[in-house]
């Protein structure tokens, strides 16, 4: 049963627009905060999870950058700008297919 419920959350999560979310959030957190739905913390902690991990990507991207121009940092780079932008294209609900199109 419980496993139904999480499934079922899970589900209306994905329909949630966490930026919407937060902006509602954000604007007036005293009376939004509190009254986000379950659905709605839980795409907010997945987004949260999302954005964390670019960073992160981000970060060693940033790394990658600073090292010695050479084949390597060639190598680092290219890994981590395609970690990047396969990260940003799930955000944006695109494929591989759909982001080389652009």
């Amino acid at each position: 049963m419980s496993e139904e419920r999480d499934d079922a959350m899970r589900e209306a999560a994905a329909q949630v627009d966490v930026i919407d979310t937060a902006g509602r959030v954000i604007a007036h957190p005293s009376r939004n905060a509190v009254a986000a739905s379950a659905a709605e913390v839980l795409a907010l902690a997945h987004a949260v999870e999302r954005f964390w991990e670019i960073a992160v990507e981000g970060e060693i991207l940033a790394r990658a950058l600073a090292l010695p121009a050479d084949d390597v940092r060639a190598h680092a780079v290219e890994i981590q700008a395609g970690k990047i932008n396969t990260l940003m294209n799930a955000l944006r609900g695109r494929n591989e297919e759909e982001s080389n199109d652009d």
